[in-house]
């Protein structure tokens, strides 16, 4: 479970009069864009990703080398991400959200009208392709009941449930030759860091396992299903699909045998872990998976299929964010956490040397939605794509080209009246404890400061805070609020209950009031998403400890004095006068 970030948002006193006009700034955020999610097609001449440029979030393609997006979906719930066929260089899935769900359609890079692949209701998970690129993998979520599909991506869309015999594997293809054993990821250079970034601790030696972990029986797919949190790829050989669930905090990764309709735990360990976004070897022998298993950072490493032994291939100290492997399997790309932004590094397999590369300007790697990867390489592994997060700009599409020395901005989302000088950078901040410890943060303060009032805003476990625009931060920052964002102790993202987390929020929040620069008496809680959870505990523990409670796309139930939506075009306008009437 990650960290639940906080962010204090303080006010001036003099600025908060309720009928006061509203900053000019707030209409400029109300229409900053984004784009992210990047995708190439199979022979890399068209990008796909999600962007906020027609009004909402829908999935768009454009050149690789640049040009204006093609619209490819008018959904009114938005997109969540977009993938290519890897076998028609012009048809593309998507998810969208509809009636609150996650759906599945089929589209063409030319706009034509999306068609629903499955008209089931539930969840839909998008997974892995076939081999041949004309059938697609997915989960279905309805209630309780949980299963596993196959549609295909021509006119008939074909669904069929993966049952015993109902699948029909795929003809095997040679078996590649077997990769050279793995050096221990402590000889890894430290990558190169961004200017400013303190170089990453010396990684520890992985613990040896003196032998590998006992295999678990398979249970039928029913069981193993339970809990299913995302699809993975289907393997080489096109007889095993990998899965990913999640139960009570616990994560694990399951092989699935298509032809049996059975699954094995990949990833069998002691107490709870974190296991995401695993990816075959070109051999379709090791899995590369994301875990914190052993270690309180997330790190890369590599399961061999046939004995489930794990192995460490990066952990350098600090946190992995993500990771890409090249189609070829000789290049792993990995973004990592240094003082709240990300650098990257690559490195080059079997051999574990680090490759320097360019580092784009200073800020944090965009997240990818679950099951989805937020670095995607280039089918021959010559380009890298990803969402990049800046202090005072928009989020865009970014690249790295094997052989170039810099990185390359692809798209420029629209920030019409919002120039750069105009948004507050945040300033690194540590806020002392009454234990001695400190949790480190970022400030965004008001340009004329005086004594102001606080607000906290809890985010999402998923969501730390990072030195990136926000658009709540900045909107209040303009209405004379410095925003105050602070992080739980440890590395990024650490796994943190909930009660551990309230305890550092009003740990740090009696700090906070016994400043002089700050009146944080009785602060504005506001609640982002999953972030409502942990709000609702403050709640409990200081019931009449705050001034007003808002809640910004709640997940869970929260009494809030004003419950706002993200993609409403006046969501900051309320926020700021909300503020202000609480705040007086």
């Amino acid at each position: 479970m990650r960290s639940v970030p906080l962010i204090l948002l303080a006010a001036s006193v003099g600025a908060f009069a309720a009928d006061e006009p509203v900053p000019e700034v707030l209409r400029a955020l109300e229409n900053l864009g984004s784009a992210e999610g990047a995708r190439p097609a199979e022979d890399s001449r068209q990008l796909a990703f999600v962007t906020t440029l027609f009004g909402s979030r829908q999935a768009a393609a454009m050149p690789v080398e640049g040009g204006y997006p093609v619209q490819l979906t008018a959904e009114p719930g938005g997109v969540l991400a977009v993938r290519w066929s890897p076998s028609d260089p012009h048809v593309l899935v998507a998810v969208a959200m509809r009636e609150g769900k996650r759906r599945l359609l089929m589209l063409d890079d030319q706009g034509v009208r999306a068609v629903e692949l499955d008209h089931a209701p539930g969840d839909q998970l998008v997974g892995g392709f076939t081999r041949d690129g004309k059938k697609l993998f997915y989960g279905l979520v309805e209630g309780g009941a949980v299963s596993l599909r196959q549609v295909g991506l021509d006119a008939a869309r074909k669904v069929t449930e993966v049952k015993p015999g109902a699948i029909v594997p795929q003809s095997p293809f040679p078996a590649a030759a077997p990769a050279a054993p793995a050096r221990s990821a402590a000889a890894v250079p430290t990558p190169p860091t961004m200017r400013g970034a303190a170089p990453g601790p010396t990684p520890a030696a992985p613990p040896a396992q003196a032998s590998a972990p006992a295999r678990q029986a398979s249970v039928p797919l029913e069981e193993g299903l339970q809990g299913l949190a995302a699809v993975g790829p289907v393997s080489p050989d096109g007889r095993s699909l990998l899965v990913q669930t999640r139960r009570d905090g616990d994560e694990v990764i399951w092989i699935v045998d298509l032809a049996s309709a059975r699954a094995e735990p990949l990833t069998p360990h002691e107490g709870t872990a974190r296991f995401r976004l695993p990816r075959w070897s070109p051999d379709g022998r090791t899995v590369y998976v994301l875990t914190d298993a052993g270690r309180e950072p997330l790190g890369v490493d590599a399961v061999t299929v046939s004995s489930r032994e794990r192995k460490t291939v990066y952990a350098p100290g600090r946190t992995v964010e993500g990771f890409a492997l090249t189609e070829d399997g000789h290049r792993l790309a990995v973004a990592e956490e240094a003082n709240g932004q990300t650098v990257f590094s690559v490195l080059e397999l079997p051999g574990l040397r680090a490759q320097p590369l360019p580092q784009p300007p200073g800020g944090a790697l965009q997240p990818a939605a679950d099951g989805e990867s937020p670095l995607e390489w280039t089918r021959q592994g010559d380009r890298l794509f990803f969402g990049w997060r800046q202090a005072d700009d928009t989020t865009d599409v970014f690249a790295f080209r094997t052989g170039f020395g810099t990185t390359t901005r692809l798209t420029r989302s629209p920030r019409p009246g919002l120039g750069r000088q105009a948004v507050p950078r945040p300033a690194s901040l540590r806020v002392a404890r009454p234990d001695a410890t400190e949790l480190t943060g970022w400030m965004w303060k008001p340009r004329d400061p005086q004594k102001p009032h606080v607000a906290l805003l809890v985010r999402g476990l998923e969501d730390p805070v990072r030195p990136v625009l926000d658009p709540p931060a900045v909107a209040l920052s303009a209405s004379g609020i410095a925003a105050i964002g602070l992080n739980p102790r440890g590395p990024l993202l650490p796994r943190v209950t909930v009660d551990a987390q309230v305890a550092d929020l009003l740990a740090s929040l009696r700090s906070l009031r016994a400043r002089d620069d700050l009146d944080a008496r009785k602060p504005l809680l506001i609640a982002v998403g999953a972030g409502s959870a942990v709000a609702a505990k403050l709640l409990e523990r200081e019931p009449g400890g705050f001034a007003g409670v808002v809640a910004i796309n709640p997940e869970t139930k929260i009494e809030a004095g004003l419950v706002l939506a993200s993609s409403s075009r006046t969501d900051l306008r309320q926020l700021v006068r909300f503020a202000r009437e609480h705040l007086k």
